[in-house]
């Protein structure tokens, strides 16, 4: 697949994204990591998730912060990418959003608890504590790297999350999941009774069980054909012509 091509399923990604709660006005970003080794392709500033269209909407940037290629802005938080990438070999895509019930969840810190199976697609949700609005330096682009450690989201207290993933599938559906977890999390724990929640190997068993290539796969899928039905729906495609 070409690097255009990957970009235009990158910009699908970003319209999943604020499709299933990620949207937050013009806030929220999403990268690539640049197949040759350059840095990292970014979704350029000043468009919503939901306004992102296709490769022309996302800029080539450096590991420091130097915008190499494309049209538009850079976001000013690029180091949250840059770092996660220089620390994770194994992490191709990184998102940084704002979705609502995660957010909340965030300002408590409380790990995901597991009314249903939403939660056990996390193993640790770790939360990350920074005095700064916005993450614009390689410092506190590092250090929100280390909280994240080996997993694969990161609350960000009394700001939003991050998360990422091998391919632009899996990084979505860490995304999706995450922000279903938290909606679970926050309505479960209104309730005035006490919940019971499955044993940790419990927890573990059902996590490998749902978390795996082909789930995420159709999982995508899915979230494709349902972005292209509304946006058929509302007669987007003509819009954008």
């Amino acid at each position: 697949m070409s690097i255009e091509q990957q970009l235009d399923q990158l910009a699908t990604a970003c319209r999943v994204l604020e499709m299933e709660g990620h949207g937050d006005m013009t806030l929220g970003h999403l990268s690539l990591r640049d197949p040759q080794g350059r840095g990292f392709w970014l979704k350029r500033n000043a468009r919503g998730l939901g306004e992102i269209l296709s490769a022309a909407d996302f800029v080539l940037v450096g590991h420091d912060g130097a915008k190499l290629e494309g049209e538009g802005g850079r976001h000013s938080e690029w180091p949250i990418h840059s770092e996660i990438l220089k620390a994770r070999p194994d992490v191709n895509v990184v998102a940084h959003t704002h979705p609502f019930h995660a957010s909340i969840l965030s300002s408590f810190g409380t790990a995901l608890a597991p009314f249903t199976l939403d939660a056990d697609y996390f193993d640790e949700l770790p939360c990350h504590r920074d005095e700064a609005a916005l993450l614009k330096t390689e410092e506190e682009g590092a250090a929100l790297a280390r909280t994240l450690g080996p997993h694969f989201a990161v609350l960000m207290a009394n700001h939003g999350v991050t998360f990422c993933g091998t391919s632009i599938a899996h990084a979505v559906c860490v995304g999706v999941f995450l922000e279903r977890a938290a909606r679970i999390h926050v309505l479960g724990s209104q309730m005035r009774t006490q919940a019971t929640f499955p044993m940790p190997p419990v927890r573990q068993r059902r996590r490998e069980q749902i978390m795996t290539p082909v789930h995420v796969e159709h999982s995508w899928n899915y979230f494709v054909r349902k972005l292209a039905w509304q946006e058929k729906a509302r007669g987007d495609a003509a819009l954008f012509a």
